[in-house]
């Protein structure tokens, strides 16, 4: 496995593969809201095998605050702990970041995922490309 971390545009082709095919293929998310103007100044992380991009997440900051999130998996790559890597890649790098809150947003059905990460749910839930979700935050 192969690890690559850009900023911005720069390779984020790689990353808007994994996304493409899971966010916008299997979870019909419109590509117009998928791909936000975070891509632009956002750290990406992009695990590869055999040099296919098979996972990503982004990392990034606004409002003074510390983010996560666009995490995903090729589905003929999940259930092999790539998710877990992800996980600790990114805030790995939120740490470096200096920030000690970290926040999320969590479909609802991958909320225990991210609880094992110490990561809490606050406020309602709300609708995000027809997905429901939840506000998640670890603090550190």
């Amino acid at each position: 496995m192969q690890v690559r971390w850009t900023t911005g545009m720069e390779g984020f082709d790689e990353a808007y593969s994994v996304r493409k095919a899971v966010f916008i293929d299997e979870q019909a998310i419109p590509e117009e809201i998928e791909i936000d103007e975070i891509d632009e100044y956002a750290t990406h992380l992009v695990l590869f095998s055999e040099n296919e991009p098979i996972a990503t997440g982004r990392f990034y900051e606004k409002d003074n605050k510390s983010y996560i999130g666009r995490i995903c998996v090729l589905n003929t790559h999940r259930g092999t702990g790539l998710g877990r890597i992800l996980m600790e890649l990114l805030l790995q790098k939120a740490s470096e970041s200096g920030y000690n809150d970290i926040y999320l947003s969590s479909q609802m059905y991958a909320r225990g995922f991210y609880q094992s990460f110490g990561f809490e749910e606050f406020g309602e839930t709300f609708d995000d490309g027809g997905i429901e979700h939840v506000w998640m935050l670890k603090k550190r």
